[in-house]
C-alpha cells in the first residue's frame, strides 16, 4: 500500500481540473455546483485496499443553447487532447457523452448532455487515502 495525495487534495485537483475545462467553455457558460463531495472507495477499479475515497464535483452549465453543443463538446475534446487527457469514451453522435482521464494524475472528467437541452460536467479523482497514508493494521 502506497500514500497517496489526502482528500482535501483531490477535492482541490478535482475542482481545478473542472475550473480549466469550463474555462475552454463560451463565456456566456454559466456553471452552477451541484456536487462536491468525497465518498467512499467501495469498489476500486484498481483493485486496491478498501479505505480510500473518491473526491468528486458535478456542475450544471447554463446559458449555452443546445445546438451549440456538438462545437462545445468538439472544442473540450480538443482542449483536452491538447492538455495531457486521454479520451475513454466519445458516445457520439448516438450518445453526447465524452469521457477523459489525465494521463499525469488519472483524474476524470465528463460532459455529457441530455434530451431535455441540459449540460453537465462531472469530474472524480482516483481513490486516495483520506489522510495520504494508508490506515494502520492491526
Amino acid at each position: 500500500m502506497q500514500n497517496t495525495m489526502t482528500q482535501t487534495q483531490a477535492a482541490q485537483r478535482v475542482e481545478e481540473h473542472a475550473r480549466r475545462a469550463l474555462a475552454v467553455l463560451p463565456r456566456q457558460a454559466r456553471p452552477e455546483l451541484l456536487i462536491a463531495e468525497t465518498t467512499q472507495c467501495d469498489d476500486p477499479t484498481d483493485n486496491g485496499p478498501l479505505g480510500r475515497v473518491i473526491a468528486s464535483v458535478e456542475y450544471q452549465v447554463h446559458d449555452l443553447p443546445p445546438a451549440g453543443f456538438g462545437e462545445d463538446f468538439d472544442a473540450l475534446r480538443t482542449w483536452w487532447e491538447a492538455n495531457d487527457f486521454r479520451v475513454l469514451a466519445d458516445e457520439r453522435p448516438a450518445n453526447p457523452y465524452l469521457w477523459v482521464e489525465h494521463t499525469g494524475d488519472g483524474f476524470r472528467l465528463a460532459l455529457k448532455a441530455n434530451d431535455l437541452g441540459e449540460l453537465y460536467l462531472t469530474g472524480s479523482s482516483p481513490c486516495v487515502w483520506p489522510d495520504g497514508t494508508p490506515a494502520p493494521t492491526e
